[in-house]
């Protein structure tokens, strides 16, 4: 691993709501490097997705820089970032968002089809992408035909079919069980060393983070803490008692211990109870 294909420097993210304003990512800054497995991980809340949506420009950050590939997209129109991520950034999402009306094939194809390639080059493309992801067999069966494994497999390689530098998955072994999670592991391994991509995920299970390369802890929009794999003693367990500390504000006074009822107390008041019924 080398150069960076990714830097984000001082990101803030801030939602505007009607009780006031909600801080989601508070300066948070990293790098993703060439042919390196980043894992984010942390607590529902803590800022995972939102980090992802702004770096595959679903959401726009409040205030920081982000540059993919050597190019500042901070400053980038909607429309223009669009066109940029078409062939620099590919996603796998949570719940996979394969059009149901369209087989897994035309899944594939779609976004060759809309970077302007031919229909037979398209299809062809969308072939060899399904025989590297194991599915070229179901090719012609529609997401409601497929089991979650092979809709995670389908939606891979529509995510490289343009032949991004940088894959995002957001949890991508979230509806997996053991067995399957692991196999999209080892698909998302071999692309990083055969087709030179990068890959950041998030995710909740301390087995899937322990086979990155760099591990990020986040906690209330913060990256609180950064490690360095050691795959051999490196424990992830442990690590999710970091993320699921509470954070203590600075300065904060100690919540005073609620005073106890006096036991003597309650039974007077009884007492009185059943002098007034008599």
């Amino acid at each position: 691993m080398s150069s960076a294909v990714l830097e984000c420097k001082d990101v803030f993210k801030q939602y505007e709501l009607r009780s006031g304003p909600l801080e989601v990512l508070k300066g948070v800054s990293f790098d993703l490097k060439e042919k390196e497995l980043l894992a984010i991980v942390g607590i529902s809340g803590s800022g995972k997705t939102t980090l992802l949506n702004l770096l595959f420009g679903i959401d726009t950050m409040t205030e920081g820089h982000i540059e993919i590939d050597g190019n500042n997209v901070s400053n980038m129109s909607k429309d223009d970032f669009r066109l940029f991520r078409r062939d620099k950034v590919g996603m796998i999402f949570q719940e996979f968002y394969l059009i149901p009306s369209m087989t897994a094939i035309e899944n594939v194809m779609a976004p060759l089809i809309i970077a302007g390639k031919s229909e037979q080059l398209a299809l062809t493309k969308a072939y060899r992408l399904l025989e590297r992801v194991e599915m070229r067999p179901m090719a012609n069966k529609y997401p409601h035909q497929l089991s979650n494994g092979q809709k995670q497999r389908v939606a891979i390689a529509r995510a490289i079919a343009n032949s991004p530098k940088i894959l995002i998955c957001d949890e991508p072994t979230r509806a997996l069980d053991t067995t399957l999670g692991d196999g999209i592991m080892d698909l998302l391994e071999e692309l990083i060393e055969n087709e030179n991509i990068a890959v950041i995920m998030t995710t909740h299970d301390p087995e899937v983070a322990a086979r990155a390369d760099r591990v990020l802890i986040i906690r209330n929009g913060k990256l609180v803490e950064e490690k360095i794999v050691d795959k051999e003693s490196f424990d992830f367990r442990a690590a999710k008692a970091i993320y699921r500390e509470p954070e203590i504000a600075e300065n904060e006074p100690a919540a005073k211990p609620k005073a106890k009822k006096n036991a003597t107390t309650k039974k007077s008041k009884k007492s009185s109870k059943k002098s007034k019924t008599s």
